[in-house]
């Protein structure tokens, strides 16, 4: 009785933390939609200039996301919020 009473302790500490954990980065579900590599998603949902493609690649890559996306969803993505992309599947953005 007393291991069972633990566990539910440890099970109710850790809730909160995984609940504000937020959901994972998903750069290949964002790859497929747009068709782009997932080094050039990164580079366009991250710091962008630790990539050696950037001076090249990055507007072309950036508008590829825009134009599939849509200015409203590509905003929100941003904002590190969650979309919905065309197939349904949920993404977002992990915070730090």
């Amino acid at each position: 009785m007393k291991r069972k009473l633990e566990t539910c302790l440890l099970a109710l500490a850790l809730i909160p933390g995984l609940a504000s954990a937020g959901p994972p980065t998903q750069i290949r579900d964002l790859a497929a939609a747009t068709g782009l590599n997932e080094r050039d998603v990164q580079m366009v949902v991250g710091a962008h200039t630790a990539y050696p493609q950037y001076l090249t690649r990055y507007d072309w890559a950036r508008r590829r996301v825009v134009a599939t996306l849509g200015h409203e969803r590509y905003r929100e993505l941003m904002a590190r919020r969650e979309i919905v992309l065309d197939n349904g599947i949920r993404v977002a953005i992990a915070t730090d």
